[in-house]
């Protein structure tokens, strides 16, 4: 599989917005950012509950890996490649008077942002954000969840000596970096432009309005046949079933909430229904 291997232990287990602020600042002292961009490369992923392998994006899901087996030629990553391949082509040909069917790195995000099973994982670099997700989800409020805290360039092998231009990553790119068009691409029957040493690739997406921009949203791409991941900056923060409800309520006070987060009107309802007990 080629998911970002997490942590065995919690770094920090919080039951409040201070002491999960306190959790990464704890962090950051840990783990001092070499860099300094406008665009954070330290990044949050928090997750409702917690599962057997929670960094994987959904072309590598027990059940995606399963139904591929139906594909009788290659290896396991080749079935898996050529059912997302056949899956991603019909979303293009149906859904095409919704986007540009051309642009196909586009395409493949909205296709991530509208529930299609793709190689990339939603990040953050809003740390409420992360820790919204963790308890946003009331049906998930009696099991345990978790925040994942991570600087995102130490996803990434050391470039080879002497590597130059789009032949190595040093850090997260683009939606438009050579890396991430050949390897989306790939998934649409494209041949790359050169062959590269297949990664997971931390991408920072446009800037669109909705839930990109509120969100904060990024991204790590899941090349081809690439390997297992570790980053010696990933640490999880627990978030306790029992400590969800005032956690929630912490971060609707900070203007944190459904609305905020997701900026459509089908949020909007919800949360004001949530706020006035009603269903």
């Amino acid at each position: 599989m080629a998911e970002i291997t997490s942590p065995k232990d919690y770094f920090r287990e919080v039951n409040g917005v201070e002491a999960y602020a306190n959790a990464v600042s704890e962090w950051h002292k840990l783990h001092p950012i070499e860099d300094r961009r406008f665009q954070s490369e330290v990044w949050f992923r928090g997750a409702g509950k917690v599962y057997e392998k929670p960094l994987e994006p959904g072309v590598y899901r027990a059940d995606f890996t399963k139904r591929a087996k139906h594909y009788h030629t290659g290896g396991e990553e080749e079935r898996r490649l050529q059912m997302e391949r056949v899956m991603l082509d019909e979303f293009r040909t149906v859904g095409a008077a919704f986007f540009d069917a051309d642009n196909i790195v586009n395409l493949y995000f909205i296709a991530q942002h509208y529930g299609m099973p793709t190689r990339l994982l939603d990040w953050t670099t809003n740390p409420l954000a992360g820790l919204f997700f963790a308890v946003e989800n009331i049906d998930e409020h009696k099991e345990d969840g978790e925040v994942f805290v991570m600087e995102a360039k130490k996803i990434l092998p050391k470039p080879a000596e002497g590597a130059k231009g789009d032949e190595a990553l040093w850090g997260p790119v683009s939606m438009r970096h050579p890396y991430v068009t050949d390897a989306i691409g790939d998934s649409f029957w494209h041949w790359p432009s050169k062959q590269r040493a297949p990664v997971i690739i931390p991408v920072k997406p446009d800037n669109h309005l909705g839930r990109v921009g509120q969100q904060s949203s990024c991204f790590t791409l899941r090349m081809h046949n690439s390997k297992p991941r570790g980053n010696p900056t990933l640490k999880k923060i627990k978030v306790p079933s029992v400590a969800k409800s005032t956690l929630l309520k912490e971060l609707h006070r900070m203007n944190v909430n459904q609305f905020t987060i997701f900026n459509d009107l089908d949020h909007l309802s919800r949360d004001i229904r949530r706020t006035w007990e009603v269903n």
